[in-house]
């Protein structure tokens, strides 16, 4: 399963993930959404890590989720998960 780094809008992240929760309880989207990591570096502030097991289907759930911005088509390598988890 590939993690893939989600912007949101300024100062809305954690808004942004009760509404994330609340998307996979109610639509019961656990098998979908894997895993979520809020970056602890400020520079991250607006970005969050999610594992998933589907790209598009992902796609399609965040779009219906205020404060979502983007998400990038590339999974992140290992080297950059470790780099957002302050790993060196």
């Amino acid at each position: 399963m590939n993690w893939y780094l989600v912007s949101v809008r300024p100062n809305k992240r954690d808004l942004f993930l009760k509404h994330l929760d609340f998307i996979i309880n109610k639509n019961q989207l656990g098998e979908l959404f894997l895993d979520r990591i809020s970056p602890t570096d400020p520079m991250y502030k607006d970005m969050v890590l999610i594992q998933v097991s589907n790209l598009r289907s992902a796609q399609t759930q965040l779009r219906t989720i205020d404060n979502f911005q983007r998400i990038e088509p590339r999974a992140l390598t290992e080297k950059q998960l470790g780099q957002f988890l302050g790993k060196k």
